[in-house]
């Protein structure tokens, strides 16, 4: 194992002391170069590019900033309205009570107008047919009382005081005429 190493470094071709003779060192020196060479040319571009990218970093964190704090005072919003919905709730329930309240009295006023109408038509229609069924009595008793009158007058009434009425109220008639 210990030939083996310097094998490798024989078969690569960096032999030496410092491992850079031979054809490393120019490639080493050219690499440089190169490097130099490239920074001198992507100097500024890439400054002006890596400016430029830090600027719009910077603008984005401002954004991200403006939309965090917009966000806060939303959700702020939203747990002021969240907190005033309970007493929203209360108010609702309360106006619709003293709404259902007021509804209900004012039935109940409508409701008694209504009843005593009623009550008065009730009371007119109770008068109207005492007052029919007076008139009917009346009627009815006027006609018996007349029928017994007859029946009487025909059992106790003789052909002698027949002639005598029947004259007497020819004389009647005669003084009323003159």
């Amino acid at each position: 194992m210990g030939d083996l190493l310097p094998d490798i470094v024989d078969s690569v071709g960096m032999g030496g002391a410092l491992g850079l003779v031979g054809t490393g060192l120019p490639r080493v020196v050219n690499f440089l170069i190169f490097v130099v060479a490239l920074y001198y040319v992507l100097r500024k571009p890439a400054s002006d590019f890596f400016r430029q990218r830090a600027h719009t970093i910077a603008r984005d964190l401002e954004e991200a900033e403006r939309a965090r704090a917009a966000a806060a005072q939303d959700l702020a919003q939203a747990r002021a309205q969240l907190a005033r919905v309970d007493e929203d709730v209360a108010a609702i329930r309360e106006r619709a009570q003293r709404e259902a309240e007021a509804e209900y009295e004012r039935l109940r006023q409508e409701t008694e107008i209504e009843a005593e109408k009623i009550r008065a038509l009730a009371e007119r229609e109770i008068a109207m047919a005492r007052r029919a069924a007076e008139l009917e009595l009346k009627a009815f008793l006027v006609e018996r009382v007349l029928a017994r009158a007859r029946a009487l007058l025909r059992e106790q009434l003789t052909e002698e005081d027949h002639r005598r009425l029947i004259a007497q109220f020819i004389e009647d008639v005669a003084e009323v005429s003159r």
